[in-house]
């Protein structure tokens, strides 16, 4: 039926058609062009967008982090519901500046947004009483020790490195505590 009507008719329609695809497809093109230049960008720390749990998610204290010596101790940790108002480099600066020696000797330094819990149970007050307190840990993991001078205390180290943990206030940026197991 089509081919029997005129060229004049039949034009407007695939004329029309045309344009509404070719500005549909313009659009798709460009926004996976956006997309992909925001992964890009993304993905080499270009582009980072704090406080947003969706697109930047913040590790929790369940990834394989060695927090055994922390319940030895009677800390534990959860997960916080609120997004920090430090982000996590701030954290690991303040931490750096806080602990320069075990920063710059560690072997490896992870930092994790958690749920503090740390009650004080002795008698005199040791520490202050954290109850689920959102705070930043920073670990610094594998710090050398230092080897005694021979001479002096001959007995050698059971260990020859240690893990620091560094908690600052995720609100404040005051540090909580630091231990070291």
């Amino acid at each position: 039926m089509l081919y029997n009507m005129p060229k004049k008719l039949r034009r407007p329609t695939t004329t029309r058609s045309r344009v509404t695809s070719a500005i549909i497809g313009g659009l798709l093109l460009g926004l996976s062009g956006i997309w992909l230049g925001w992964l890009l960008l993304h993905q080499f720390g270009v582009v980072s967008l704090p406080n947003l749990p969706v697109l930047n998610t913040v590790p929790t204290a369940q990834a394989n982090l060695p927090t055994a010596p922390l319940t030895a101790e009677g800390i534990t940790l959860g997960q916080p519901s609120q997004p920090p108002v430090i982000s996590q480099q701030q954290a690991l600066l303040m931490a750096s500046q806080l602990e320069p020696d075990a920063a710059t000797k560690a072997k490896h330094t992870v930092a994790e947004y958690v749920l503090l819990t740390y009650p004080n149970k002795a008698t005199p007050a040791t520490h202050a009483d954290f109850n689920n307190v959102s705070a930043w840990m920073v670990i610094y993991q594998q710090v050398p020790l230092q080897p005694a001078d021979a001479s002096v205390d001959p007995t050698p180290f059971p260990h020859s490195h240690y893990d620091l943990y560094v908690f600052i206030d995720s609100t404040t940026g005051k540090e909580l505590f630091a231990i070291q197991v």
